[in-house]
């Protein structure tokens, strides 16, 4: 018992991962809550809306005309009274995402079919922004000439494109509503189900995982040996103090789940799942971490094993990315890593991630899950073990 209290008043002294922990933790809920409040009905308007700037040295009906057409759906600026310095640096920092200076002389360059192109500066070039600014202006070109072909006027064929194009037909994005989708809270409790995995080990492994290193200092260690008590209780005290940690964890979770989920259809209906499948993720957790504070390394090095143990795993087994993303090829070596089972057992609680809930399916996940906590516990045994054996 001394050993399990001593365990976390080091705990309390190395507080450092987990305040990051926590901090990534909280900071991905207030996003998650940010997109969910966004509107996320299945047939929304799709509108786009640009800042852009023009020097107009032409001064036609064609020109003016596309300036015009250009203000109806974009923030456009006059910007003839600024200086090409002051220009460059608007532009540089994302004021202006679209510079544009019409020559004169570009009215009559159209008409006569020559070199009529319109010099621009951006922001970010080969961006979306240019491409969909180009576009519009080579259309109402194109639609002018079109008219001054028809034996329009120039502000007729201007005033004439501005009309026809202005009339547009309002895009939507449409999906099936036949299916089911995660919106609103269910999307917050589904993406921290998500995230579970890679946030419990950061917690475990940085928070701590320093802990059991500063109990398996070599100082520690010859103070052990030269006291009564034997090598073994201290490596079941930091097992002990592993797995509580882990447990409160949990908890939390478990809490936090109740709070954001308990009127949701996912928590509902599948709250079982959740508690078994991230109690389970909890034991892994407890388990690689114990692997990676079994050999002999510094608080710096556990913090860059932690970071690539962690992102690894959690972008090739869905964490970060759905799994329906991922390739094959990508699945296929994800299925040799724990966190893959945890992300997939989460998917069939929620209906937007085109996993199905299948029980056989599910109790297959759990088996692995138990399995690799097993291997990871007896590895970490046998490594220190082996630590031991070559200090005698």
């Amino acid at each position: 018992m001394h050993l399990y209290k001593s365990f976390f008043r080091l705990l309390r002294r190395n507080p450092i991962g987990i305040i990051i922990y926590a901090a990534i933790f909280v900071a991905m809920i207030v996003l998650l809550f940010v997109i969910a409040r966004v509107d996320s009905s299945s047939n929304s308007e799709f509108k786009n809306s640009n800042s852009i700037s023009y020097i107009d040295n032409d001064d036609s009906e064609l020109s003016k005309g596309l300036i015009r057409y250009l203000s109806i759906n974009n923030d456009v600026t006059d910007y003839s009274d600024k200086t090409e310095s002051a220009i460059l640096d608007l532009t540089f920092f994302g004021i202006s995402q679209y510079h544009m200076t019409i020559d004169k002389g570009f009215a009559e360059a159209v008409m006569n079919g020559d070199d009529s192109r319109i010099s621009y500066i951006t922001d970010f070039d080969m961006s979306g922004v240019v491409f969909s600014i180009n576009g519009d202006i080579n259309n109402f070109i194109n639609t002018y000439r079109e008219y001054k072909i028809l034996g329009k006027t120039d502000a007729e064929a201007a005033s004439s494109a501005v009309e026809l194009l202005s009339d547009q037909t309002p895009v939507n994005v449409v999906t099936d509503d036949t299916k089911a989708k995660a919106t609103g809270d269910e999307l917050v409790v589904s993406q921290i189900n998500q995230f579970f995995c890679y946030l419990a080990f950061g917690f475990l492994a940085l928070g701590v995982g320093h802990t059991i290193i500063a109990n398996n200092e070599v100082k520690v260690v010859k103070r052990i040996d030269s006291s009564p008590v034997p090598r073994k209780k201290i490596s079941i005290a930091n097992t002990a103090g592993l797995v509580t940690s882990g447990v409160v964890i949990w908890l939390v979770f478990v809490i936090i789940n109740v709070l954001f989920g308990s009127g949701t259809q996912i928590f509902r209906e599948y709250w079982w799942v959740i508690l078994i499948n991230s109690f389970l993720t909890m034991l892994v957790c407890c388990a690689l971490t114990s692997v990676v504070t079994s050999f002999n390394i510094s608080n710096n090095s556990l913090s860059m094993i932690t970071n690539i143990i962690s992102l690894s795993m959690s972008f090739v087994c869905g964490v970060f990315v759905p799994q329906w993303l991922l390739g094959d090829g990508v699945l296929s070596i994800a299925k040799f890593l724990p966190f893959y089972w945890s992300v997939y057992a989460n998917n069939m609680t929620f209906a937007s991630s085109n996993v199905k809930f299948d029980m056989q399916q599910l109790i297959v996940c759990f088996g692995m899950e138990l399995l690799f906590a097993a291997v990871f516990a007896l590895a970490a045994v046998f490594i220190r073990s082996t630590r031991v054996s070559s200090k005698v």
